[in-house]
């Protein structure tokens, strides 16, 4: 009770304060709460190897989802109807809301250039924001992607360019 631990040689089954020993398992003295299990780790369904892909990465640096480019240009964005915006890879799903609201809804293209196979990044004009690496990206520019490259976009959403 007043929290005096005693080792096994103490042979009384009472405190000097007078509360009564209980033999336990444990070491005497309060008990820590019982932790909740850890989350299940996140199950990500992995494109085919060798596919080339945006892989978004949670704020616990984890990868959140895996967007294959298997396309020759990939928007990205956040879908608005209204506006008439449809992204081919839309944030809104993977982001809350306050940081969705962060991507512009033509925010940035991803080129494949079939000559050399080689992949671009081209920011829209009037996005929030577009930086590789250590860089922000001005609108209207290509910058080549290689694989290990990262992207934030809006200051929220993480990406490495990757081949899985």
């Amino acid at each position: 009770m007043c929290g005096k631990a005693y080792g096994p040689e103490y042979a009384d089954s009472f405190c000097l304060c007078g509360f009564e020993l209980v033999a336990s398992v444990s070491a005497p003295g309060p008990q820590p709460a019982p932790q909740a299990p850890p989350p299940p780790p996140v199950v990500l369904d992995k494109p085919p190897p060798g596919t080339r892909c945006l892989v978004l990465y949670g704020a616990d640096r984890l990868p959140r989802h895996f967007f294959p480019l298997t396309k020759d240009v990939t928007s990205i964005g956040r879908q608005d109807p209204v506006e008439g915006s449809f992204p081919d890879i839309d944030l809104t799903e993977w982001l809350d809301e306050t940081a969705a609201r962060r991507i512009s809804r033509q925010h940035a293209l991803v080129l494949h250039a079939r000559a050399n196979d080689s992949f671009m990044i081209r920011p829209l004009s009037g996005n929030t924001g577009t930086q590789l690496e250590a860089e922000m990206l001005p609108a209207q520019q290509d910058f080549f992607l290689r694989p290990g490259h990262r992207l934030i976009l809006g200051g929220v959403a993480r990406f490495k360019f990757e081949i899985s």
